[in-house]
């Protein structure tokens, strides 16, 4: 366990020294005229190429949200220029208990999409990766402010954490039939193969301090679990590392695809009125993996004594030096014990769903205009975004989009992508935020915390024929 929360100490404060580049799973990509990925999220959106191959680069995406840690609420500042510490107004500006940070990655690693008449099959092979982290205000303010703010019975430190971090392959089959001019339909069950989960259910941990001795007590209640797909018995968290190490695992022994199996399905239709105008809905990533073989931890006591707090110092957590080996011997072990894992029961996982509905009107090829309305499914909650996009073709080989949103999950963006069709080569790239592009030579607090979201998008995809309009 103590190894797991170092991971959400650097995440949570300081995610993004490999992820400052990264991006959210944004709709950009779809807005493209001419790529044969505006199916992406509803499998009913005709493809008008007759048939499309993608291998490995063909669609790769990073991304990071971040929901309230905000570099503006770091500093005082004079001129634009941060000058010193503002621990209590960044404090101040956490939400209560509803702080995130979520991150995500995949690449398609095979895709091959063919047109029959009325009917387009599309088989593609994802390999995805979710981590959703989530925190109390107190979980941050007790590190930086010290336990002398959390005084007495009736003052306790919310230390709450929790986390939900997935990844799996998945393999889908997408269907999208033209009932006739105006109507198409389109649906895209979807097998998946979990590699590993880890849940973490913190149903608040208190710590309390007496405001005479100074002692600290803390009641606890927590809940772990774990399952992965490597056929290994681990049962301390701090074993997984043993997972990449390949000199001890034989390759033939190192994974077990017998487990942790799961289903999802994206479907929704599209509806023509005329040439200028159009709409859609759909539903994408609705659908579970089932984890089996799997370990698991409940943690709930309570008076238990702790030791001193690890940081001293709010520049230590923003410099990323942070005492580890305090963070071993120290706090962590008084209140989560050791890091061990139990044999557990199956449990399911949810994939992030995502509810959407889209309307454009296009001029002419160089001016398409879209609306489209969305609902993330993410921590127990769903969360509205509104999308008003340009988008335009300009002599069939080159394709510009361009993009505003606005989001409580994300914030507000602005959004730009740009394609070109190269013969039967089509090359992408798009953000759903081109200002963070201003602060990639930026120190990484900055680059990290001064908007909600980052992310990035590209590929490769090869095309051949078009369909008649």
């Amino acid at each position: 366990m103590k190894k797991i929360y170092k991971l959400f100490v650097i995440m949570a404060l300081l995610f993004g020294g490999m992820t400052a580049k990264a991006q959210n799973d944004g709709i950009t990509m779809t807005l493209l005229p001419h790529l044969s990925y505006n199916n992406y999220y509803n499998p009913s959106v005709p493809t008008e190429s007759k048939v499309v191959l993608g291998l490995g680069i063909s669609n790769l995406h990073f991304s990071v949200y971040n929901s309230s840690i905000k570099y503006n609420n770091l500093y005082n500042f004079e001129n634009g220029v941060p000058v010193t510490l503002n621990a209590n107004q960044f404090i101040n500006s956490l939400d209560e208990h509803d702080n995130f940070i979520n991150t995500n990655f995949s690449i398609d690693l095979a895709r091959v999409g063919v047109k029959f008449g009325k009917l387009f099959v599309d088989l593609d092979w994802r390999l995805r990766y979710n981590g959703e982290f989530h925190y109390s205000r107190d979980f941050l303010g007790f590190f930086i402010n010290g336990n002398g703010h959390y005084l007495g019975q009736d003052n306790p430190a919310d230390f709450s954490i929790g986390a939900d971090v997935n990844i799996f392959s998945e393999f889908g089959v997408g269907l999208q039939y033209s009932i006739n001019e105006k109507l198409s339909v389109g649906i895209r069950p979807k097998l998946l193969c979990g590699v590993a989960n880890l849940s973490v259910n913190d149903d608040q941990t208190y710590i309390y301090t007496d405001p005479d001795t100074y002692e600290m007590t803390a009641d606890i209640n927590i809940n772990i679990k774990a399952a992965t797909a490597f056929d290994v018995d681990p049962y301390r968290m701090s074993e997984f590392k043993n997972y990449l190490n390949l000199d001890s695992i034989g390759l033939d022994d190192l994974l077990n695809f017998k487990e942790n199996y799961g289903f999802g399905i994206d479907f929704g239709a599209t509806y023509t009125f005329n040439k200028h105008i159009g709409v859609s809905a759909g539903v994408y990533d609705l659908g579970f993996v089932k984890w089996t073989e799997t370990k698991e931890k409940h943690n709930h006591k309570d008076n238990v004594v702790v030791n001193d707090a690890l940081i001293d110092d709010i520049n230590d957590v923003l410099d990323m030096n942070l005492d580890l080996t305090s963070l071993y011997e120290g706090l962590l072990e008084d209140i989560w014990d050791d890091d061990s894992l139990y044999h557990g029961e199956d449990y399911k996982t949810s994939l992030k769903t995502r509810i959407m509905l889209q309307g454009y009107y296009e001029l002419l090829p160089m001016a398409r205009f879209t609306a489209i309305g969305q609902m993330y499914y993410v921590k127990d909650k769903f969360r509205p975004a509104l999308t008003l996009a340009y988008s335009g073709s300009f002599f069939r080989f080159l394709n510009l989009t361009a993009s505003y949103t606005a989001s409580k999950y994300v914030g507000n963006s602005i959004g730009a992508g740009v394609s070109l069709n190269l013969g039967p080569l089509n090359v992408y790239a798009v953000t759903d935020n081109i200002m963070i592009l201003t602060k990639m030579n930026a120190s990484t607090i900055e680059s990290v915390t001064s908007y909600k979201s980052a992310n990035v998008r590209l590929g490769v995809v090869f095309t051949l024929g078009k369909v008649k309009k």
